[in-house]
């Protein structure tokens, strides 16, 4: 047979219902969506769960050791792979006063420039004005770009505002004010690295921010940990299954339902070949045949990813579709080989227990 003659004769079988394609790529989309979705919800949870583990504060490093913290080495770890933000801060022995509260004192804190980063600041955080807590905030009544006027009737612009939420983080700075400042070389208290993804060197790193010792009396040893414990030491994520097992699943489901769709005709295949048509042509009629369908089942799998991520950044969403369609293509292979593997085994001298199986 011609090809041509050959791509007419697998159309009709489509058209005509003769090829069981829509009952086969109904059966093919149904368990190619079940294993691409399952395991894009798996991926797109993962992604929220990570998000809010380092938005909590957990992927956020502190090494304390007061009067002995290099600034500069700990914001040059900002440059290094897998770190978000880093920055040191010391605190200030005299608080501000704010006008309006004479009676009380902000404890203030002089921080590096990558401290506004690491707490997530909004406005233009910088070294020309201060940067406040919510706490500060709210009880002032404050927001970036007004002044807060101190007891000394000085004024100081307000740049930003951090986040800073009652999540089981260390509650130091939830009243408190930032006031970044040029490395002058002097010490500070501790040195904060946020790190995702983790690495396992973190804790040395952050040992190197550490200063000699002064041997001063009752000098406090440093100390390391997170700034949230609440969720964990360390990010678990629930989508570990390896990628062969999806990649699996869907390979050995489009085996099934391709071998299925053409033994559920085997009998009219079976006529075909006994009545002359080349088996190279019948072979090649069922594979241009599965690759319609089973392309329409791996699209609707695809189109089942692209729901479960919505919402979630591009660069998180596109790799999971992406992993989605790859499956899905597996799946579809799985089905062109399952149909032609079943197409070769038929065979013409069968035809009368074809026909009495029937």
């Amino acid at each position: 047979m011609r090809p041509r003659e050959v791509v007419r004769e697998a159309w009709r079988d489509l058209t005509s219902g003769a090829a069981w394609a829509l009952t086969s790529a109904v059966v093919l989309a149904v368990l190619l969506a079940a294993v691409v979705g399952l395991r894009a919800a798996a991926s797109a949870a993962d992604v929220r769960s990570a998000a809010a583990y380092v938005t909590s504060g957990a992927a956020t490093m502190v090494q304390r050791a007061e009067g002995r913290v290099d600034g500069r080495v700990c914001d040059g770890f900002a440059d290094s792979e897998g770190v978000l933000a880093s920055g040191a801060l010391r605190r200030v022995d005299q608080g501000a006063i704010p006008a309006v509260q004479p009676g009380s004192t902000v404890p203030t804190y002089e921080v590096t420039r990558g401290v506004a980063r690491v707490l997530g600041a909004t406005g233009s955080a910088g070294t020309a004005g201060v940067v406040i807590s919510p706490g500060v905030r709210d009880a002032l009544g404050l927001v970036a770009g007004d002044h807060i006027v101190m007891a000394d009737r000085t004024s100081v612009p307000v740049t930003g505002v951090y986040a800073y939420p009652d999540d089981g983080r260390d509650p130091d700075l939830e009243y408190a004010l930032l006031a970044p400042t040029l490395d002058d070389g002097h010490p500070f208290d501790a040195c904060w690295v946020t790190v995702w993804p983790q690495r396992d060197d973190t804790v040395t790193m952050l040992r190197r921010t550490v200063l000699p010792t002064t041997g001063a009396e009752g000098e406090a040893r440093p100390t390391i940990g997170q700034l949230n414990p609440r969720l964990g030491a360390s990010f678990v994520p629930r989508a570990d299954v390896p990628d062969s097992v999806p990649l699996g699943a869907a390979g050995a489901a489009g085996v099934v339902v391709g071998a299925a769709a053409v033994l559920r005709r085997r009998l009219a295949l079976a006529s075909d070949l006994h009545v002359g048509v080349p088996r190279s042509a019948q072979v090649l009629g069922v594979a241009l045949q599965h690759v319609v369908w089973a392309a329409a089942a791996s699209v609707v799998a695809v189109g089942v990813a692209v729901v479960v991520v919505r919402g979630l950044p591009a660069e998180d969403a596109v790799p999971i579709v992406r992993s989605a369609a790859g499956v899905a293509v597996v799946g579809l292979v799985g089905a062109l080989a399952g149909g032609v593997l079943a197409a070769s085994s038929i065979r013409e001298r069968a035809l009368h227990r074809y026909f009495r199986a029937r």
